[in-house]
């Protein structure tokens, strides 16, 4: 069975919220159409440290995407 989560739609975006100490944040975001929910975390010190989180997470959110896909019933066909 081949996993219908696709990798390449989803990235990281991550960006900065002002002059605080830990002003950098990462949201997951999807290319082809809205998620429908936030996944994202603040109060990074670097671009590259938001980066790195969120790619983390990213990858974790794709591991348990197959994983739910996986579990859903078949559709079947007639």
């Amino acid at each position: 069975m081949t996993s219908t989560a696709d990798d390449t739609d989803y990235f990281v975006f991550t960006s900065e919220s002002g002059n605080t100490p830990n002003p950098w944040s990462w949201e997951i975001r999807r290319k082809s159409q809205p998620m429908g929910t936030k996944l994202s975390e603040s109060g990074f010190r670097s671009s590259q440290a938001a980066d790195f989180a969120g790619k983390r997470a990213l990858s974790d959110f794709l591991i348990e995407l197959v994983r739910e896909e996986k579990s859903l019933p078949r559709p079947r066909h007639k």
